[in-house]
């Protein structure tokens, strides 16, 4: 008899430690309009912030795991950072800002797509599921500011190299 209660204990036990303030708010859905992409998640206020966790409805393709942080803003609204991995294992960084008067906004990701995510959108499939990029933590190519300054900065570690070598090769 002692032993079926020890689940029960421990359960209690676990409750009673968590904080007060991690609540959950509920599940709620955005669409990342001009796609058929539907975030769903699950809200859990932490203190000010507030943790998502859940998942990126694709249509007829699966679905994919996604979770991130919303802080409010000084200006009313929220800005939601969210990471989805996609099925071939790369993060897709989403970035949106929703008002509080209908929880709507507008969204932008590391694929360079841009919509509104709009809440509690229904049931509806339109456009398909967002496209992913490759290497999405990879600097473009064509960024030649990038690789002009890399490039600068080479020079100017192998110039102090150099003379480092130089006032070494002086000491007694």
């Amino acid at each position: 008899m002692k032993l079926r209660l020890l689940p029960l204990a421990l359960i209690t036990l676990f409750a009673a430690a968590a904080p007060a303030d991690a609540q959950s708010l509920g599940t709620f859905r955005w669409r990342l309009e001009p796609f058929g992409a539907v975030l769903n998640l699950n809200v859990v206020q932490q203190g000010s912030i507030y943790l998502l966790n859940g998942f990126e409805e694709q249509c007829d393709n699966p679905s994919l795991p996604a979770w991130g942080v919303a802080v409010p803003q000084a200006n009313g609204s929220v800005m939601l950072g969210i990471t989805t991995i996609t099925s071939g294992g790369n993060g897709l960084h989403t970035r949106a800002s929703i008002n509080l008067s209908d929880f709507s906004g507008g969204w932008q990701d590391n694929a360079n797509q841009t919509g509104a995510f709009t809440f509690n959108p229904g049931v509806f499939c339109p456009n398909g599921p967002r496209i992913t990029p490759l290497e999405p933590d990879q600097p473009a190519a064509s960024d030649a500011a990038t690789t002009s300054a890399l490039d600068a900065l080479k020079a100017e570690m192998d110039a102090l190299r150099r003379k480092l070598a130089e006032l070494e090769a002086k000491k007694p």
